[in-house]
């Protein structure tokens, strides 16, 4: 049975009993696997850019005697992917320009019964934004601690509508007064983050974003 580092057990909780699991840039194969064999899904869809990921992938399935339940894929993102075929996706371990390109270039994702769990790297924020203006709304979110780095992972679902957002949510998300101990380091290198661009920079959205968390804490 699959076991899972803290990071993609983090991204694994997320995902929702369903027919299909995608998993977008799988590597080892190691989330599909354990979605398969703890019955979260009935079969998988293991994708990844490069053909070397796969072939370790591959072994991965043979390993957990899983090659009639999972499907390797070479895609470039969803080039290869068919629109419906998994309700659930996951998209982790890239950075997050990537995956807000992923999300702007895919317009069949705006789909009310596709269920998005995304682990960015990176740039966060063009994440959080890409989502917003495309009609997603991130219904969850969390961080996990793994070595001496946080990793945040969210969850999040199409609903058609732009919401309006404080102007830190696009760094923060819902995070900024959560008590959990991950949550707290992640807001406050984020925070941090922040302080030194604007001290460099005149970057206005910055700023905004440093007043917003002010006044969030002021209340």
């Amino acid at each position: 049975m699959m076991k899972l580092t803290p990071r993609l057990q983090t991204v694994a909780d997320f995902v929702e009993k369903c027919d299909c699991f995608l998993d977008i840039g799988t590597d080892h194969a190691y989330l599909p696997a354990y979605i398969v064999e703890n019955g979260i899904a009935e079969r998988a869809i293991a994708s990844d850019i490069n053909p070397n990921p796969l072939k370790n992938a591959q072994k991965t399935l043979e390993q957990e005697n899983l090659n009639e339940k999972i499907t390797l894929r070479l895609s470039a993102g969803f080039e290869n992917i068919r629109e419906n075929e998994a309700g659930e996706i996951a998209i982790a371990g890239m950075g997050g320009m990537m995956i807000a390109e992923m999300i702007a270039d895919t317009p069949w994702l705006q789909n009310k019964d596709i269920h998005l769990i995304l682990q960015p790297m990176t740039h966060f924020e063009l994440v959080r934004k890409e989502l917003q203006v495309n009609g997603f709304e991130i219904d969850a979110e969390t961080t996990v601690s793994e070595g001496n780095r946080v990793y945040l992972v969210m969850s999040a679902r199409y609903f058609g509508t732009v919401s309006q957002k404080p102007a830190h949510w696009i760094y923060l998300g819902n995070l900024l007064n959560s008590t959990k101990k991950s949550d707290r380091q992640y807001v406050e290198k984020i925070i941090k983050m922040l302080r030194v661009k604007a001290e460099f920079s005149d970057d206005k959205e910055v700023k905004e974003a440093l007043r917003s968390i002010e006044n969030a804490k002021s209340k």
